[in-house]
């Protein structure tokens, strides 16, 4: 059991940064925390997995050339892609980097998969973008694979309409990974019955959200526009955490009332029930022209076989009933 409880003093100290900033990833979301009385505190846990998780994004074994470092760097970073002078760059037939973007943990079974297929001199990276970030980044070529899921309210249907969006005129093939559910981080025993979206807006809920370009953020102010709720009328609306991990370990330790995220989120954070509200649909994207690299080809074979069912099924928390679908636009 997690005894260890810092102040911001002594966690800027081991992190060696300013005790504002500590106040900042806090009010960010980045950093879950509890309040003692009047104090807030942070757990050597929560330290220990922001470290973990800041070293998986932004500290990857590159070693490429300097422009293909750079480029998977922003992309891992989260940071907005950048149209570059060379009208090439995003069309390269030979990536120095394979980078497959997106949070799930299924993910990790692919990337185990294809790490073990012969990928010439490319490797295989990781970045942690959310959806919609992903799909931009692909648009402009920053990464080889983005996952998305992405409710689009007027149609009421996952990924497509957006991915005819942001990537216009790019053929792109869509391979159907699994279904996931949506919904609430509440606290264990659910003690303020939050039931539905339009519960965020009682006076009485304070939230932790998502940061931009998340699918999870998507889908919650969507919701809202629908049901004519103003942001502004959400306590704690502004407040962003980056990963279902951060959001659900906040609501454990009294930082939030509320947070949306996965169901897997929650799965391993005592303390936090979860409230089921949408099935999500969660989709690779990568572009046609890619179609021959090994990793893309090794991953059309995986996905629909058998052993990647079953190991989702031993994971837990999916829906494989359209695992392994495939389309082209």
């Amino acid at each position: 059991m997690e005894t260890t409880l810092l102040t911001a003093e002594d966690v800027a100290k081991q992190l060696k940064i300013k005790k504002y900033t500590v106040y900042e990833l806090i009010k960010r979301g980045e950093l879950p925390s509890s309040k003692v009385g009047k104090q807030v505190r942070v757990s050597q846990t929560d330290i220990n997995e922001y470290l973990r998780f800041s070293k998986e994004t932004r500290a990857l074994p590159f070693s490429q050339a300097s422009q293909s470092r750079q480029t998977a760097l922003n992309a891992t970073r989260g940071e907005a892609p950048v149209a570059s002078d060379d009208p090439d760059l995003g069309d390269a037939s030979e990536p120095a980097s394979v980078i497959i973007c997106g949070q799930d943990l299924c993910l990790d079974l692919l990337v185990s998969r294809i790490s073990a297929v012969e990928l010439g001199s490319s490797s295989v990276l990781r970045s942690y973008m959310g959806s919609y970030n992903g799909l931009y980044a692909l648009y402009y070529g920053k990464v080889s694979i983005t996952a998305a899921h992405l409710w689009d309210s007027e149609t009421d249907s996952y990924n497509y309409p957006f991915i005819r969006r942001l990537l216009p005129g790019i053929p792109v093939g869509v391979l159907r990974l699994a279904g996931r559910r949506q919904g609430f981080y509440v606290t264990k025993g659910n003690p303020l019955n939050i039931q539905a979206w339009q519960d965020l807006a009682r006076p009485d809920i304070t939230l932790i959200n998502r940061e931009k370009g998340s699918g999870t953020r998507i889908l919650l102010d969507q919701k809202l526009d629908k049901l004519r709720l103003r942001a502004a009328e959400i306590s704690g609306y502004k407040r962003e955490s980056t990963s279902h991990l951060v959001c659900a370990s906040t609501v454990a330790k009294g930082g939030a009332d509320v947070g949306c995220g996965c169901e897997y989120g929650a799965a391993n954070i005592p303390g936090v029930d979860f409230i089921p509200l949408q099935l999500e649909w969660y989709d690779l994207v990568f572009r046609l022209s890619d179609r021959h690299l090994p990793a893309i080809r090794e991953i059309l074979s995986y996905v629909p076989s058998a052993e990647f069912k079953s190991n989702l099924e031993m994971m837990g928390g999916y829906d494989l009933s359209q695992t392994g679908y495939y389309e082209e636009f």
